[in-house]
């Protein structure tokens, strides 16, 4: 009758487990509904990202860590966690787990760099840095130092960042998709109401039919029990005896001197008429009433 669809929040966790295995090969399950790792190459090299599923995801954003760590403005320095990731920082319920793992599994891929380099830590740092920033590895020192000590430079820096401004489309686009979302469900929300209504009016309609009808069914059993034929031949009987009883009295009022013989006669005549008529009737419809009796059984 509605056709819209509704998710509890299992079938929510259900469909970003299973957008996991759609984008993405190589999905293993370590926990069920917990803890998964997808495997990937990158340069003949193995690596993995490990996934993990809060109890109140997908309305708290996964965890995932990646192994073997590396350098990257997306990585935490401290534990391998992935953090920098935009689909992963504007994750929310109606995102698609298989997507943001993909997309972070694509961008190791276009920008992992060796890992058997011994560089420094410093060099590290560098590499890091000019991944978020590629203009810095085009500049002087005194010229890096005069951005380290300058807030402006700083932020004119970030704001011409390509990963800044991919970000900020990334968010635009997911604040329209929850506008057109929320737009969308107010308008079935007044479709859901018109219904409700309509809904309403009916079991109105039905409840008053109803009462009409048990109204009208009583009605029903009142006139049946009327005119039964059993109770009608019963009435013929007492109305025959009756009529019997009325001859009676009329002869003796006769006997008694109170009315002369003409009209004795005739009011004594029409009285046992009316008493054989309907005794010759209560017999007739007796007869029927046994003859269908026979026949039923």
């Amino acid at each position: 009758m509605l056709q819209r669809t509704y998710y509890n929040e299992q079938d929510m966790r259900k469909r970003q487990i299973d957008t996991l295995k759609i984008f993405n090969d190589n999905v293993i399950e370590i926990d069920e509904n917990t803890e998964y790792r997808v495997e990937f190459v990158v340069d003949g090299k193995n690596m993995s990202l490990n996934v993990m599923l809060s109890p109140e995801f997908p309305t708290e954003k996964p965890s995932i860590f990646v192994s073997p760590a590396f350098p990257h403005p997306w990585i935490s320095e401290n534990n391998a966690q992935v953090v920098g990731a935009p689909g992963l920082i504007n994750f929310t319920q109606h995102s698609d787990l298989g997507r943001v793992v993909q997309a972070i599994i694509r961008e190791f891929q276009r920008t992992l760099p060796n890992l058997d380099d011994k560089s420094d830590a410093s060099t590290q740092s560098f590499t890091s840095q000019s991944l978020t920033f590629p203009e810095l590895s085009e500049l002087t020192v005194d010229e890096l130092q005069e951005i380290l000590e300058n807030p402006d430079l700083q932020d004119k820096l970030i704001e011409n960042s390509p990963q800044l401004v991919e970000l900020e489309m990334e968010t635009e686009e997911l604040m329209n998709s929850i506008e057109r979302i929320a737009q969308d469900n107010i308008a079935k929300q007044r479709s859901l109401d018109d219904l409700k209504t309509e809904l309403i009016d009916r079991i109105s309609t039905i409840v008053q039919m109803k009462m009409e009808y048990e109204e009208l069914n009583r009605k029903h059993q009142r006139l049946a029990e009327m005119y039964d034929p059993h109770r009608i031949r019963d009435c013929l009987k007492v109305a025959a005896m009756q009529a019997d009883e009325d001859a009676e009295g009329v002869a003796e009022q006769f006997l008694l001197g109170n009315i002369p013989v003409e009209t004795f006669i005739v009011k004594f005549a029409e009285k046992r008429a009316i008493g054989q008529a309907r005794r010759a009737r209560e017999e007739r419809l007796a007869h029927q009433l046994a003859q269908l009796d026979r026949a039923t059984t």
